[in-house]
């Protein structure tokens, strides 16, 4: 039997597929397999240095077979690609990685020398550049450093302005280089050589920037007068906006932070602080500014923007110095629905990304801490909850700029020698964030009297009284009281604000004394309105009450109270510096009448109290009366009824019971109800807190309410949490009777 030859090995063209057999070649077809085995051997896989990259990832052989390796072409039916670059075993590759990485390293030494070789201030500028250039490279970066270096050694080139607003605001967030007059060029950085010199920003519209945001009028001069009045006056305690940012939106017509609306609301508030006879004719222009903006809002439907968040702020404070409460507030609850709508709350980072600029985003903070404390201030005059806790809040405080902080503050529409000896650095936006620290402290002190969870303890406002204080003594010295040269304005107000607040929280119990505690809550609210008067009185001589801003009519209401409260405490008792302090809060709120229309409903309010409460009026106060020409309110008038006169309200209908009141029907009474649960309040806790607005709405009243629709929120009402007029309870909560002598019958009162 013939015995089958021996074959070699049998390699297909693709090293993956397998070998497939002829029958024929088994039998007697030996020579024919042996002129095979040459052309197998040719076709075996050559050797090749780099494989394709889907045999890389699977791991198999690759014949190198370009474009496509046999494998991925025969077997896998994949598509085929090499990447020679990936090998960085190749020489090719080496070096290229090396070139790159010298390059990177030469950059980033260049940038290191320079800081080494740097003064302070260069350092500071060094790395504000790389912050503000997140995405350019290494290389680029020295580039940009050696080119700000020639810079500071050859003669300053003509600047040209950034070729976008975000460039423009870049610069002032980030310090810019400027000349002032003498020709001297400077770089102002956070912490740069500063100099405090006077710098003319063009902030002035033109007659074609007039068409543009106001249809009212095109005198551009009776424009910028009332919009110099507004930032001199009001922007700087109520900041809801950049001024700078606005100014460069309102130059180069950039809607995004300048609108009408926005244009329009800031003329309608302003027109509050000018002296230009058009402000005063009839009607007067503010009003047709302020119809204009109502309109502008109108037409835009609500719809979400910074801007408008901005323009419902400044209307409402327009409302609110113009009596008009009420809808005051109202603008001032949709601002803030509209600043969370926005996601304002919420912090935010400029990355790689992100539609958020850096300036968006400080702008951003500055608008939602502006409207924050706008808020506050409402709440703490009309007495009610602020609209957004401040537990709901998870935003970074501004951030504070050496270069913004020194912008020179000048007191619009005095005479040039008094301007002169005013002029100051404004620390506008370190005043914004103190007054949001501030405010903070305000919102918890809110609900814990109009949203109590539990009791109120004496603890509990020794507590609120500790954070105030220490709020107090953490101030920067920057926005302390000056004893020698002129305080800002807006730092007087802070001050005077922040004893209103004391006030506030302790006056519903000023009848009251602390089990442990060395002052009670009488003498606490009496140094507190001390203090208002005396800064009131600072307030005066440098700048005068005409110039005063809205909450500062609320806290010399405030103040008044708690002295005519000392007065009329101690019946035949003298108390000279008292009653000067409260005949001069009378002066006060008449001067703020000639700008602040709401103050002239303040004056007749304090003379109902003072005839009601004093059995005699003490010299002073009945000086300050007389001067102020208002009429001896304690004389019975034949037209109206005996009583209270204010606004109308007749204080026989402070217990009205609600069930008489008629009402139409509406849905079936198909619940059980009782009248217990429509009574008035129990008389237990008019003999524990006091206030002197009963059966209304706590603070200073914007207005005073008829009973049924505000007494839910009587501060007697409110803090009371169901103790039932168990003294043994309150005494355990800290709190006692006895210790002060009122000389009146206060039961009547409050």
């Amino acid at each position: 039997m013939q015995q089958r030859p021996l074959l070699p090995k049998y390699d297909p063209p693709s090293s993956s597929a397998s070998p497939v057999l002829d029958p024929a070649s088994s039998g007697s077809g030996g020579e024919k397999a042996a002129s095979s085995s040459s052309a197998a051997a040719a076709a075996k896989r050559r050797c090749i240095s780099s494989a394709c990259m889907p045999c890389r990832k699977r791991k198999s052989k690759c014949d190198g077979e370009k474009p496509r390796c046999g494998a991925c072409r025969d077997v896998y039916r994949v598509e085929c690609r090499f990447d020679i670059d990936a090998d960085h075993r190749r020489k090719g590759a080496l070096k290229r990685d090396i070139s790159e990485l010298t390059e990177r390293v030469e950059g980033i030494g260049a940038v290191l020398d320079a800081i080494r070789a740097g003064s302070e201030a260069d350092v500071d500028d060094i790395v504000q550049l790389i912050r503000s250039n997140p995405d350019q490279s290494h290389e680029n970066m020295a580039e940009m450093i050696r080119a700000m270096a020639l810079n500071k050694h050859s003669d300053p080139p003509p600047v040209e302005p950034p070729s976008s607003l975000e460039g423009q605001l870049l610069m002032d967030f980030h310090g810019k280089a400027s000349t002032d007059k003498s020709g001297v060029s400077s770089h102002y950085g956070h912490t740069s050589n500063f100099s405090l010199q006077d710098q003319v920003q063009n902030r002035a519209m033109t007659a074609e920037q007039v068409e543009t945001w106001t249809t009212v009028t095109s005198d551009t001069n009776l424009i910028n007068d009332i919009m110099e009045s507004y930032f001199a006056w009001i922007h700087p305690i109520y900041l809801i906006f950049s001024e700078e940012i606005f100014h460069h939106g309102m130059r180069d017509r950039k809607p995004k932070y300048c609108t009408p609306l926005l244009v329009n609301a800031i003329l309608a508030l302003g027109c509050h602080y000018s002296d230009r006879p058009e402000t005063r004719a009839s009607p007067p222009i503010g009003e047709r500014f302020f119809t204009e903006a109502k309109r502008l809002l109108a037409e835009d439907d609500n719809t979400p923007a910074l801007t408008i968040v901005q323009a419902l702020g400044l209307m409402s404070l327009r409302e609110a110095i113009s009596s008009h409460d009420s809808s005051g507030r109202r603008y001032a609850a949709q601002m803030m629905s509209m600043a969370v709508e926005l996601g304002l709350h919420i912090s935010h980072t400029a990355q790689s990304g992100s539609k958020l600029t850096l300036s968006e985003i400080e702008a951003r903070k500055v608008t939602f801490w502006g409207c924050f404390v706008l808020e506050q201030i409402w709440s703490v005059c009309v007495g009610r909850i602020p609209t957004l806790p401040r537990t709901a809040v998870r935003l970074e405080k501004p951030t504070l700029t050496a270069s913004l902080e020194n912008t020179l503050w000048r007191p619009h529409g005095f005479p040039e020698q008094d301007v002169a000896r005013l002029t100051q650095p404004s620390l506008k936006y370190s005043i914004l964030l103190q007054c949001s620290v501030l405010v903070e402290i305000v919102d918890d002190i809110l609900r814990s009297f109009y949203a109590p969870r539990d009791r109120i303890t004496s603890r509990k406002l020794q507590m609120f009284h500790e954070q105030l204080q220490d709020w107090y003594r953490k101030l920067p010295p920057g926005l302390a009281i000056r004893k020698e040269g002129p305080t800002l304005p807006q730092v007087i107000t802070l001050h005077i604000f922040y004893n209103n607040c004391i006030i506030q929280t302790f006056r519903p119990f000023l009848k009251v004394s602390f089990v442990q505690g060395s002052e009670t809550p009488r003498q606490i609210c009496t140094a507190s309105a001390n203090t208002i008067s005396q800064l009131l009185d600072l307030y005066k001589k440098t700048y005068g009450h005409r110039m005063s801003v809205f909450v500062n009519t609320h806290c010399v209401m405030s103040a008044a109270i708690i002295h005519l409260v000392n007065i009329c405490s101690h019946p035949g008792t003298s108390l000279p510096e008292t009653e000067n302090h409260l005949a001069e809060s009378i002066r006060a709120m008449h001067e703020m009448t000639q700008k602040i229309t709401m103050a002239g409903r303040y004056t007749p309010i304090i003379m109902e109290l003072i005839h009601k409460w004093c059995k005699v009026i003490p010299p002073r106060v009945q000086e300050a009366m007389d001067e102020v020409s208002i009429p001896n309110l304690g004389t019975p008038d034949p037209t109206t009824t005996n009583g209270s006169t204010i606004n109308n309200h007749d204080p026989k209908h402070d217990h009205i019971d609600l069930t008489l009141l008629s009402r139409k029907d509406s849905a079936p009474e198909i619940f059980p109800t009782t009248t217990d649960s429509l009574k008035p309040p129990l008389h237990y806790q008019h003999n524990f807190f006091w206030t002197p607005y009963p059966n209304s709405f706590e603070g200073v009243p914007l207005a005073l309410p008829l009973q049924e629709s505000n007494h839910h929120m009587d501060i007697t009402n409110v803090l009371d949490s169901g103790v039932s007029g168990d003294w043994p309870q309150w005494n355990r909560d800290g709190f006692t009777m006895g210790g002060e002598v009122w000389g009146v019958d206060w039961e009547g009162i409050a």
